[in-house]
Parts: structure tokens; C-alpha cells; sequence
């Protein structure tokens, strides 16, 4: 199912409301979660396309059927979009809470599997790229059921 234009637009918006730039120390900054978006959902079968756009519609215009305004979803501040996306992720209404889930984990999906974002979780032993920390912790060992624990010092 391909999508318009302005779906692209909306879902690159939706996306950077849910993944804002700088996660992952910023190496998927500058990844298109629109173009991704509609390449996913134009490779999908059209029902899971068909829902999945539906659910981006959902969020979109929720700021009309959520709090009355007649505007949509791109033209609230960053702190409204994140406030009306934690109240669909929250709502009493079974299909809506799940939309919205649906919607964000898809989105989460497409930015964590460019091979950037994977390598900087250290994930398919592509090497994480290093982090500035404090000293690590050593690594702490639970007792074995039964086993005598020793006084701490």
C-alpha cells in the first residue's frame, strides 16, 4: 500500500514526536522515519498496511476527536504531542491504547533497525561505539538458593 505524500510527512513527524534526534547519541539523526514508514508499509500485506495506516490517522487527528481543536497532530508543540501521545498510549479505549502501541512500536522498529542505531546498542556483535561513564560497577553475584550469604564488610 503506498502511501501520500502528506502521510509520509505525518508519519515523519508522529516518529520524531515518539524518537525525538539525539537518541542513541544522535547516529540515527538523520534517518527518514517517513520514507521508512512508506517503504514498510508498501512492502507489507495490505491489511497489516491498511491498519497500520489507519492507526497513524488515528494519532494524527486525535487532537480534533481528543481535545476539540481543529488542527492536527504537526501543528501542537513538541510538549502537547508528547502529552496526547502518552494519553493514547494510556486510553481507557482498548483499540485506541493498541493503535497507538502498534503505531510506536513500528516506528521504533524502523529507526533501531538501521545498522547505526544497532551498532550503537552493540547488538549482532557489531560493537558499540563508546560512551562516556563513570567507572563501572562490578558485577554483582545474587547467593545460590540455600548458600550461606557472608556479612557484607
Amino acid at each position: 500500500m503506498k502511501l501520500r505524500a502528506f502521510e509520509v510527512r505525518w508519519a515523519a513527524a508522529v516518529g520524531r514526536a515518539l524518537l525525538p534526534p539525539g537518541l542513541l547519541g544522535g547516529v540515527v539523526d538523520d534517518v527518514d522515519l517517513g520514507g521508512r514508514f512508506a517503504e514498510d508499509l508498501a512492502a507489507s500485506p495490505w491489511e497489516a498496511a491498511l491498519m497500520t495506516r489507519l492507526a497513524l490517522w488515528l494519532v494524527w487527528l486525535a487532537p480534533f476527536w481528543r481535545r476539540g481543536r481543529l488542527s492536527g497532530f504537526g501543528a501542537l508543540a513538541r510538549d502537547e504531542q508528547e502529552a496526547l501521545l502518552e494519553q493514547l498510549l494510556v486510553s481507557p479505549t482498548y483499540l485506541v491504547r493498541t493503535a497507538a502501541l502498534f503505531l510506536k512500536l513500528s516506528l521504533c522498529t524502523l529507526l533501531l533497525g538501521d545498522v547505526r542505531a544497532l551498532a550503537r546498542i552493540g547488538a549482532y556483535g557489531l560493537g558499540a561505539a563508546p560512551t562516556p561513564t563513570a567507572e563501572p560497577e562490578p558485577p554483582r553475584r545474587l547467593p545460590l538458593a540455600g548458600a550461606a550469604t557472608p556479612d557484607p564488610p
